[in-house]
């Protein structure tokens, strides 16, 4: 169990990185462009399309740290007031929700996968397919499946053991 957390606070922190990254990106193109406009009189026709891709990427990829630190806004006010055999169904519901979320962004991912591999940025000098936009959906989705599998199994051995530990953010074992 401890290396699957492991694994995943790896993941998250490289999620956190791509986000740094992604603000960064969004900032240098941006000024990039008032800079071209405002003092060479041009503009770049990608602009536009760049920073779409860099923010569906950060918002995204910026899903997985939050779900990591249960940042999300979830049920977790009833969970932590509600104690015994009520909070727990009701973390176990939350859990079931979340996971079929994530699964829903993979599967949405596969679904669209045949139209938007097809199409192509018309801005760009090179073949850039749509895919491009939408594969942070379907890592975040993956993430949070695989998330809450740990999290459940996590609670499952906690139960099992006969203690509970009510805290905010992660539960430990």
């Amino acid at each position: 169990m401890n290396i699957l957390k492991k694994i995943s606070a790896v993941i998250s922190k490289a999620a956190e990185i791509i986000c740094m990254l992604m603000i960064a990106g969004l900032v240098v193109v941006i000024v990039g462009e008032l800079v071209n406009r405002n003092l060479f009189n041009s503009s770049n026709r990608a602009t536009i399309e760049i920073c779409g891709i860099q923010f569906l990427w950060m918002a995204f990829i910026g899903v997985i740290p939050l779900y990591h630190e249960s940042g999300l806004m979830r049920l977790d006010f009833l969970v932590s007031r509600l104690h015994g055999w009520a909070g727990e169904v009701l973390y176990f519901i939350n859990k079931f929700f979340s996971f079929g979320l994530g699964v829903v962004m993979v599967i949405a991912f596969i679904a669209q996968y045949p139209y938007v591999s097809t199409r192509f940025y018309s801005t760009f000098s090179f073949p850039l397919p749509y895919t491009i936009q939408y594969v942070p959906m379907a890592i975040a989705g993956a993430y949070m499946a695989f998330d809450t599998v740990i999290q459940v199994l996590d609670r499952i051995v906690q139960l099992a053991a006969g203690r509970r530990e009510h805290q905010t953010g992660r539960e430990t074992a």
